[in-house]
């Protein structure tokens, strides 16, 4: 599957959506919102769209085109010259296309239109030669109402219903209200009624003439368009909120500007709306009380109160969708038969949170590593000089348990590794996102903030360790960044490479990702007390009566790092005894060095590295 758009190209505005190869979406966004202005501005040899076209608008009113739909399907007079108005629509599709090439990282041809229900053969013809000119090639063409169903009603099989009647008011910059019928298998329009003034753009002049006293079109031609952008913007800020001040063209001060404003001026418009949405029913033979749901969609649809003023002329409150102005865009996004079949292949079902319990689990190898990280600074040796002061005596030395660092870097590390699949489930979760782009890429995001994350810990606890030992001018903070930074490194560049294959190849575990990232328990146990106990003899000061047991513990925590190294890069039992006692010897042999000793955390470390590479390899080898 190649990526595909599925755009709603409005009177007022252009809203759209990329599907990517692998099924997942996302709502593109233009000028730093969820939506692109349709309007349009021609000068010489240029056609500018959205914002720029309206900012172009205030000194060349000329060239301003406010809606091309609106402008039928021959020509129009523009900036002094005739223009298809074929040539001004595609403008606007040929930057949602450019938009979208730009997020997917390559061309994107293939979209689904969204029309009106009530268009002919000639206007879709008209509307794909526009789409043609503007560099892609239409897959299929769906009416609004049909592509908004599955998201404002549930599906018919979940009703428990052979089939139901459903009423959709979408209202934009005009009203369309449609009858639907909704099988199992498909979706279709009854009866459908259109009203150009009965919507968005009547609101905007009924609005302009309350507020400035002078009607839209009567207004000079400098400050009409910047007029009509402010009462858009007004409208828009007076969904949330009880009023806003705004400045007005040619006005001696701000206005300040209400929400009662607002409904007085679109309360005929609304009930129009409603009378539409009643001659539908009729034009349909049936009665409301045939009708199972009566929904309202469409940017003025967010506006607090249109449900109640339409029902008062409808008899019925129409239900309003969580997202009314991206209900019909979202829910063919969802319906496409391409992208939905890839994620099915792709196993691309929403994370869910693991259980508490293993929830809480996760926080153990944190907890372990901040016990390990105060043990480690508490039972260093410092000679005299005191914690956090800034009085070192003369040729004072600090003998610490460098291991013990280490080790507390790794297990923050793997920490945070094995609860990436909780922050991936948080993101999926997430309301406040717009689109769904897939457990995969959620995965990808959670792994990013693992590379992030883990380095910066590490340098924290450098940082106060150099702090705690008094390090200044001494070679105190090139021990913590080479016994802390340093490891933290190879383990963010392999989880780096995961995150990056997991985007690749999108496949989604069979255990899920909390399976495929957890890391063996054993293996964190074993390497934690291997760094307190190999450090009683050598820098922990023992109680006299186990002087003679000093050497023993030492080489029994340097045998527990052989077990934990031989528990992280292999998994059955008998294959750790065996790599177990390969590696003791070795091991307690190297350790008797002062440097020795030291190494043993990066030991550990390059165990942890080889399991993320095993992971990785598990991941790039397709299997599950």
């Amino acid at each position: 599957m190649t990526p595909s758009l599925v755009i709603d190209y409005g009177a007022a505005i252009t809203r759209a959506v990329l599907i990517r190869a692998d099924g997942s979406w996302v709502v593109l966004q233009f000028d730093g919102g969820w939506w692109l202005s349709s309007a349009v501005h021609v000068s010489t040899g240029q056609v500018s769209v959205g914002a720029e076209a309206w900012r172009r608008a205030a000194t060349d009113p000329d060239g301003f085109v406010l809606s091309p739909l609106r402008a039928g399907t021959g020509q129009v007079e523009v900036a002094g010259a005739s223009r298809e108005v074929a040539e001004l629509a595609a403008a606007t599709l040929r930057q949602v296309a450019a938009e979208a090439a730009r997020v997917a990282g390559e061309r994107v041809e293939r979209a689904q239109l969204l029309v009106p229900a009530g268009w002919g053969p000639r206007r879709r013809m008209w509307f794909q030669h526009a789409a043609r000119l503007g560099g892609l090639h239409v897959s299929r063409l769906v009416e609004v109402p049909v592509a908004a169903a599955p998201g404002i009603a549930p599906a018919v099989a979940a009703s428990g219903d052979a089939e139901r009647v459903l009423l959709v008011i979408d209202i934009g910059a005009g009203c369309e209200a449609t009858v639907l019928r909704q099988g199992a298998q498909q979706t279709g329009v009854i009866s459908t009624l259109h009203d150009p003034t009965a919507g968005g753009d009547r609101i905007d002049t009924l609005l302009t003439t309350a507020l400035t006293g002078t009607a839209l079109d009567e207004l000079p031609a400098g400050q009409r368009w910047t007029t009509l952008a402010t009462v858009r913007m007004l409208q828009q800020s007076l969904t949330d909120q009880v009023a806003v001040t705004v400045p007005l063209p040619g006005a001696p001060g701000p206005a300040i500007v209400t929400h009662a404003h607002v409904m007085q001026a679109a309360q005929p418009v609304l009930e129009r709306a409603g009378e539409l949405a009643a001659d539908a029913v009729a034009a349909a033979d049936l009665t409301l009380a045939e009708v199972h749901g009566v929904h309202l969609i469409g940017g003025v649809a967010a506006l607090p109160g249109a449900a109640d003023l339409i029902a008062a002329k409808l008899g019925v409150a129409p239900q309003v969708p969580a997202q009314p102005n991206m209900v019909a865009v979202t829910g063919a996004a969802d319906a496409d038969p391409s992208g939905a079949a890839a994620r099915l292949e792709g196993d691309e079902e929403p994370l869910r949170l693991p259980p508490l319990r293993r929830i809480l689990l996760l926080g153990v190898p944190g907890l372990a590593s901040v016990l390990l990280y105060a043990f480690f600074l508490v039972k260093a040796d410092m000679m005299g000089s005191q914690p956090f002061s800034t009085y070192r005596p003369l040729g004072s030395q600090t003998y610490a348990a460098w291991p013990q660092l280490t080790v507390a870097v790794m297990l923050i590390q793997v920490g945070l590794l094995q609860a990436a699949s909780v922050f991936a489930a948080l993101l999926d979760q997430n309301p406040h996102m717009p689109g769904r782009t897939g457990s995969i890429s959620r995965i990808t995001a959670a792994l990013g903030i693992t590379v992030v994350v883990g380095p910066v810990i590490a340098y924290i606890y450098a940082l106060v360790a150099t702090s705690y030992f008094n390090g200044a001018f001494t070679r105190i903070p090139e021990w913590t960044v080479q016994w802390a930074v340093w490891p933290s490194l190879p383990v963010a560049a392999c989880t780096a490479l995961l995150a990056v294959a997991a985007a690749r190849r999108r496949l989604t575990p069979a255990a899920g990702w909390d399976g495929f990232l957890s890391f063996p328990a054993s293996s964190l146990i074993f390497a934690t007390a291997g760094a307190v106990i190999s450090a009683l003899w050598s820098v922990i000061r023992l109680p006299y009566w186990l002087w003679g047991w000093g050497p023993t513990l030492s080489y029994i925590g340097e045998a527990m790092f052989a077990v934990a190294i031989a528990c992280t890069v292999v998994r059955h039992l008998a294959l750790r005894i065996g790599l177990s006692i390969v590696l003791a010897l070795p091991v307690m042999i190297v350790a008797q060095g002062w440097w020795g000793f030291r190494m043993l955390g990066f030991f550990y470390t390059a165990a942890v590295v080889v399991w993320l590479l095993t992971r990785l390899w598990v991941l790039l080898a397709g299997r599950r």
